[in-house]
């Protein structure tokens, strides 16, 4: 028989399983110890768990990539698409019928746009590596998984469209003289980022006019040029046709982490959001019987529910300006992370909310018909503690789902620096919000080849 206590020790260790928390990571990370944080990552995989799979792959492979590791980084990343996909199948036929179920209970498929980043950030291992014909596979992935989504789950709250990965799929497209694939995705990228201004205050980043024209004009494409010069204007090129150009991606700042926003409500009012609610047939039972149970439920009777909401993570740096050989250029926002991680998760609020209401009035309701059941046949004291029981059970399944891909940036920042031909010694500054220099990287011996461009990616987390 087990000793007295027993259970609110074991509810401590199932609360307390989350292994590496999120403080030690992103400590690791603003030191720059990427390498250690990966290492930290995968002794940590037991604490992800089944469900978290995915999580633990994403974790895992970003961190790979900003410690230079960057084959191994798309070996894992490449394991995280697989996952990512089957379990995203599996929950679009099991949806219909698990209302029940708790968020927190299911495998992590991911958001959208953190499934469309995976492919970003693998044409970034690749071309770092040199293998360009790889990250134009990635970029022709990515542009397949956006219409996929556009054509079956166009739903407001996807992510259909993701300018930054069109804009980084135009210029791999011009490296590797895929000139027509070039301006198609610069003119996506083009319509994406009015998208973003509108959803996420992103504005579009400078350059990208250029682009668009300059693979136009190649085309002879006079009728698009007029086109995206009446749309968004005209602009001189800024690099010289014997100069190359140096592009810098910071991954600056972290991504907000979601929290538990607390709420009420009553268990008759609640009543309402689970008839909304199409049940599968195996739960046409259980809500039956909780709709038995309602009958006899007082009406003020009260549930405290969670559902996620996003906060801040703080950070220092808000910028970051490359200089070299007398040149410099400052970098623009190219893909607001936290933004639209945020307005994603407020896209859906709703329907997360009519969920968790329906599946706690249910499960609520249930206890209380078990609790009956157990107070007749033996003694009211045992009913009282089977319902104790039961209804704490409950609560700790009811907690919202709070995870996340937690090793992303807030922002990703692009600057490009044109460049003659020669190795140069790069000076990186990252910029607090005064614009004020708060740490300064090197990066030695850049060769930069006439007509050429080359990438570098720097981790900014201050």
């Amino acid at each position: 028989m087990p000793r007295r206590g027993a259970l609110p020790l074991l509810l401590l260790a199932v609360g307390c399983a989350a292994g590496l928390g999120i403080r030690e990571l992103n400590g690791l990370v603003a030191r720059g110890e990427f390498a250690q944080a990966a290492v930290r990552v995968e002794g940590a995989k037991d604490s992800y768990g089944a469900k978290n799979a995915l999580l633990f792959e994403l974790d895992r492979a970003f961190l790979l990539q900003l410690a230079g590791d960057w084959a191994m980084s798309n070996t894992v990343f490449e394991q995280a698409k697989r996952t990512a996909k089957d379990l995203f199948t599996k929950s679009v036929t099991a949806e219909a019928s698990t209302f029940l179920v708790s968020d927190n209970m299911r495998p992590y498929y991911g958001e959208d746009f953190e499934r469309a980043l995976i492919h970003v950030f693998c044409a970034v291992n690749y071309t770092l590596l040199g293998q360009p014909a790889e990250a134009l596979v990635e970029c022709r992935q990515v542009d397949f998984y956006l219409k996929t989504l556009q054509a079956d789950f166009g739903r407001k709250n996807a992510h259909t469209e993701d300018a930054f990965a069109r804009y980084l799929a135009g210029l791999l497209y011009e490296d590797a003289g895929e000139t027509n694939d070039a301006y198609i995705s610069f003119f996506k990228a083009l319509e994406a980022y009015d998208g973003y201004a509108k959803k996420y205050k992103t504005p579009r980043p400078e350059g990208l006019v250029v682009d668009a024209l300059r693979t136009a004009k190649a085309l002879g494409f006079r009728d698009e040029m007029a086109d995206i010069k009446n749309r968004w204007g005209d602009a001189p090129a800024v690099r010289g046709p014997q100069q190359g150009e140096l592009i810098l991606l910071d991954y600056n700042g972290f991504a907000p982490q979601k929290m538990d926003s607390f709420f009420e409500i009553s268990v008759t009012n609640g009543w309402v959001y689970v008839d909304q609610l199409k049940a599968g047939s195996e739960e046409d039972a259980k809500v039956d019987e909780a709709r038995a149970v309602l009958r006899g439920i007082a009406a003020d009777k009260m549930i405290r529910l969670a559902v996620p909401v996003y906060q801040d993570t703080p950070y220092t740096v808000r910028g970051v300006r490359v200089s070299a050989g007398g040149a410099q250029a400052v970098g623009t926002l190219v893909e607001d992370v936290g933004a639209i991680a945020k307005q994603n998760l407020k896209d859906r609020i709703g329907r997360t909310r009519a969920k968790a209401i329906a599946r706690a009035v249910v499960k609520y309701l249930i206890t209380q018909k078990v609790s009956e059941k157990v107070e007749k046949k033996n003694n009211g004291g045992a009913g009282r503690l089977v319902k104790a029981l039961l209804q704490a059970a409950v609560a700790m399944t009811e907690t919202a789902d709070k995870r996340s891909w937690r090793t992303l940036p807030d922002q990703i920042l692009m600057a490009r620096l044109p460049l003659p031909p020669g190795a140069h010694d790069v000076t990186v500054d990252f910029l607090n919000g005064s614009g004020g220099v708060a740490r300064t990287a090197a990066l030695p011996g850049v060769k930069i080849a006439a007509g050429k461009r080359t990438y570098a990616m720097v981790r900014s987390a201050e």
